[in-house]
């Protein structure tokens, strides 16, 4: 059942779908919302994103593995060098996931509760096992929050730096990323995806 809350900042209307979305990025203002307990307090103005090189995007809907999923918003984080995406996704079964978009290479990843070493105890090319899949680290760096749009099940707010780690696993089918912030630690793993694998209802409309 959809909850509708109206932008503090404008007033637009929105409608969240997903119970346990937690922040919202008004499309209309680009302003930035916190839901609490149906409540919707500002929490100010946000970057506005580039589309950059994707064929996701908000409200996107497709298929992914036989399994149906909406898109309901994205984070995207500047490591110096460049930028990825991180999209937020809802499948038809009502289980979540975040699709990892670095450099045309696709993840499917979901957080998962694992003990994992310090970021300075981190080291290039390091094995490792999370959640019971062996890794292998293949990057290590800081990046910080550039812009978020959507509906997102966690706050993000533009310029929150941390550090990371991602990994893969030596056969090359699973993927790993660590978020080491000032408060906690997040693990995700799950699985690198082909692009022919992801199908939006977008590209086959005429």
């Amino acid at each position: 059942m959809a909850n509708s809350i109206s932008c503090p900042a404008c007033g637009a209307p929105h409608d969240v779908t997903n119970p346990g979305i937690v922040m919202s990025v008004c499309e209309y203002c680009g302003n930035a919302v916190v839901l609490d307990e149906d409540n919707a307090q500002d929490l100010g103005q946000q970057a506005i994103l580039s589309e950059g090189f994707t064929r996701l995007f908000r409200g996107a809907v497709g298929a992914l593995f036989n399994k149906r999923f909406l898109t309901h918003g994205r984070a995207r984080y500047s490591f110096g060098q460049g930028f990825w995406d991180e999209w937020f996704l809802e499948f038809e079964d009502g289980s979540t996931a975040w699709i990892t978009e670095d450099n045309h290479e696709l993840a499917l990843q979901r957080p998962v509760e694992s003990h994992v070493p310090g970021f300075d105890s981190m080291s290039m090319g390091q094995r490792l096992v999370v959640a019971d899949k062996s890794f292998q680290v293949l990057e290590k760096g800081e990046a910080k929050c550039v812009g978020v749009e959507g509906d997102l099940p966690r706050l993000v707010g533009v310029e929150e730096s941390f550090q990371y780690v991602d990994g893969s696993s030596p056969d090359g089918l699973y993927a790993l990323g660590i978020e080491y912030g000032a408060s906690d630690t997040r693990a995700f793993t799950g699985r690198w995806v082909r692009h022919d694998a992801l199908h939006l209802d977008a590209e086959h409309q005429s």
